[in-house]
């Protein structure tokens, strides 16, 4: 009985190493030499990062519950795009993004991907799901969010573009190809990543390629608390509710804490101290909620107004940085850029001041006793 329970411990065990696994390419490649492998949950939560507008963010409640969320910022750090600054005009600085999702690979296809882009992928995906959950991924997750373009009816030249009509005039697009069934897609990819780089160098495009291999597997790319969570955060909070009875906690998140920006649009003011937390998300753990009518001597005024303080971060080995926006998302660089912007004028006039001195001195005629003290006696 031992033997049996020993031997059936094996061949599961060879079974989940046989298993393939998805691998991620983004371009540009952030030259991973070891691919880290990660789960189906966080792998989806950078797929919406990387689709998500400006402003419409992600937050805490997108964290798959089997993900660590220290883990889960780390790793959107590392292979997410970037958080655009304080002084970002909507999104005209910022590259547009791509994913491509080719799914019902098989081992050789993986292999020829992975020759044609000449490079490793920069993360894996264990246990990747089944065939079917893809369309849900692609329907439910991707389509549903605003900004992003549906490409599926357009070539892979095309969506390669954000400049063609498949993109809509839109920031993100997605497109999905079915690899079994057209085995040209891979060429078709070869043909376009020389574009595909150039736009990703240039800062016009970003392109995350998914290859998914032939999956029964029943894993999912989120779970049902997952889903239940990401559906009651999207409900639409109303700002004007009277306060409940039961206190509300108002300490700020412990330090290191690192908070996604809120999905929906932050008000100017919140009459109540437990709205103006939940919508900004305790200020993104970047500052606290304050009442800006409130006096120093602690009274309250008749009407309150309610919006974030931001406050300055320290980071090991980055120095401080300072906070600002509406819920304490941008990082503020109002200060450096002055200081900057200050000395280069003070420069600039105290340059124009001393040419101008030096030039007038010159301009300036000789006395004339100079001349008499040198002229030859007779």
């Amino acid at each position: 009985m031992k033997l049996n329970t020993g031997l059936i411990a094996a061949l599961a065990g060879c079974a989940a190493a046989a298993r393939p696994s998805a691998e991620v390419y983004i371009v540009p490649n952030n030259d991973a030499s070891s691919p880290p492998a990660v789960a189906p949950g966080l792998a989806r939560l950078l797929f919406l990062q990387r689709l998500s507008s400006n402003g419409q963010g992600l937050t805490q409640h997108d964290i798959p519950s089997s993900v660590d969320a220290a883990n889960a910022i780390s790793f959107l750090g590392r292979f997410g795009k970037p958080t655009p600054s304080l002084f970002s005009v909507g999104e005209s600085n910022q590259p547009s993004q791509l994913v491509l999702m080719l799914d019902r690979m098989s081992d050789s296809h993986m292999d020829q991907l992975r020759k044609t882009l000449g490079t490793s992928p920069s993360f894996k995906i264990t246990d990747p799901p089944a065939d079917d959950a893809h369309k849900n991924l692609m329907a439910l997750d991707f389509l549903s969010r605003p900004g992003v373009a549906d490409g599926n009816q357009c070539s892979i030249q095309q969506i390669a573009n954000p400049m063609e009509d498949c993109w809509d005039g839109k920031s993100s697009a997605v497109a999905r190809y079915s690899v079994n069934e057209d085995p040209e897609t891979i060429k078709d990819v070869a043909k376009q990543i020389k574009q595909l780089v150039q736009l990703a160098k240039s800062g016009d495009l970003e392109t995350t390629i998914i290859a998914l291999p032939s999956s029964a597997s029943a894993s999912q790319w989120a779970d049902e608390q997952q889903e239940l969570r990401r559906r009651q955060a999207e409900q639409v909070m109303s700002v004007i509710a009277k306060p409940e009875a039961a206190p509300q906690t108002t300490s700020p998140p412990a330090p290191g804490t690192v908070m996604f920006a809120p999905k929906t649009r932050i008000a100017a003011c919140y009459e109540t101290l437990s709205a103006c937390n939940e919508a900004t998300r305790n200020c993104t753990g970047h500052g606290t909620c304050k009442d800006k009518y409130a006096s120093g001597d602690g009274t309250k005024a008749a009407a309150s107004c309610f919006a974030c303080h931001c406050q300055a971060t320290r980071e090991e080995g980055k120095g401080v940085k300072h906070w600002g926006g509406s819920s304490c998302a941008k990082q503020d660089v109002s200060v450096p850029f002055w200081l900057f912007a200050g000395f280069t004028l003070a420069m600039v006039v105290i340059l124009s001041m001393a040419i101008g001195l030096l030039y007038s001195v010159g301009e300036e005629k000789l006395p004339g006793v100079i001349g008499a003290g040198v002229s030859r006696n007779k």
